[in-house]
């Protein structure tokens, strides 16, 4: 990815009560070192519960250097979210996952 992000929407599909997630980038692959909570940049963070079959976006600051990946996490560890659809827009593009 070569622009900065911008926005980062995501559908949750059931009613599970998840919220104040964590929207994180970094340049480092997922699969070879694990997120760690907080030790990334941060994007921003979801302020609340998301109701079900609903739609939330988070708008990340104009002035972070690219990243190639981004991270959705939830503070808690006992929390599972159930995503149905995560779109990631970047500046002077579209849809790019």
């Amino acid at each position: 990815m070569s622009n900065t992000l911008l926005s980062c929407m995501i559908m949750c599909c059931a009613g599970d009560g998840s919220g104040y997630f964590v929207v994180g980038l970094t340049a480092l692959s997922p699969c070879l070192v694990r997120p760690t909570l907080w030790n990334y940049t941060v994007c921003g963070q979801y302020p609340g519960r998301v109701p079900a079959a609903s739609t939330v976006s988070l708008q990340c600051p104009h002035n972070l250097s690219p990243f190639r990946y981004v991270i959705v996490q939830l503070p808690r560890t006992d929390q599972r979210m159930r995503v149905c659809e995560l779109e990631v827009f970047a500046r002077g593009s579209t849809e790019l996952s």
